[in-house]
């Protein structure tokens, strides 16, 4: 059974459950406007370019994730990941991105979840082999474990390559990806690293 009450200093609702084994807390709408900004600059730029657009991919594949869970403890968590990415030229596109990640610290079950979004740049002509690429993401972590579940501020930066295999299937590679997310107001500083296989769904020809 649970029970909604308002804070009166800060305005935001909270949500808190009688049960022992598991507690919800809900971060107050203004610590993601920023995020929300971010976000709507970039759509708000996507749409003043779709004339230019010319391809939308789908990408799925492996996560590992070397997760920063607080107060000095780390966990290696490991899931899978999926995306969608709409080209505006040969250069920019834009990614919205769901990762999942599951694991365990001292013997109690932790599952992550990421919902991002955000510009990715990609270096060297569509019809390149071999086409390195950066990204800067944003968007809600949310976070279950040890009878615990939370949502945070997700920023996301990394890059890697993708390989060209077929005409329209190719091999992505991301090696490097920094994940600074704020758990509580607590800054965490995750590493991640992934393998996918990307498919173009649409092409302009």
């Amino acid at each position: 059974m649970s029970e909604t009450r308002l804070d009166l200093v800060t305005g935001s609702s909270i949500l808190a459950e009688t049960r022992s084994t598991r507690h919800m807390r809900i971060v107050p709408l203004r610590s993601f406007r920023p995020m929300l900004r971010i976000i709507l600059l970039v759509f708000c730029g996507a749409c003043t370019a779709m004339a230019q657009s010319h391809q939308l991919d789908f990408v799925t594949g492996y996560n590992y994730q070397n997760s920063d869970e607080g107060k000095g403890l780390r966990s290696n968590l490991n899931g899978w990941y999926a995306s969608l990415q709409y080209d505006l030229n040969d250069t920019i596109a834009i990614t919205a991105e769901i990762d999942n990640y599951y694991g365990a610290l001292r013997n109690q079950y932790l599952n992550q979840q990421n919902y991002v979004a955000g510009p990715q740049f990609t270096f060297r002509s569509s019809t390149a082999k071999l086409r390195p690429f950066i990204f800067i993401e944003v968007g809600d972590q949310r976070s279950s474990g040890m009878g615990n579940v939370t949502h945070s501020f997700d920023l996301q930066i990394g890059g890697g390559v993708e390989l060209q295999l077929q005409d329209r299937i190719s091999l992505q590679f991301t090696p490097g990806q920094y994940n600074l997310a704020f758990e509580s107001g607590n800054p965490t500083h995750s590493y991640s690293a992934n393998v996918g296989i990307v498919w173009t769904l649409w092409k302009q020809k």
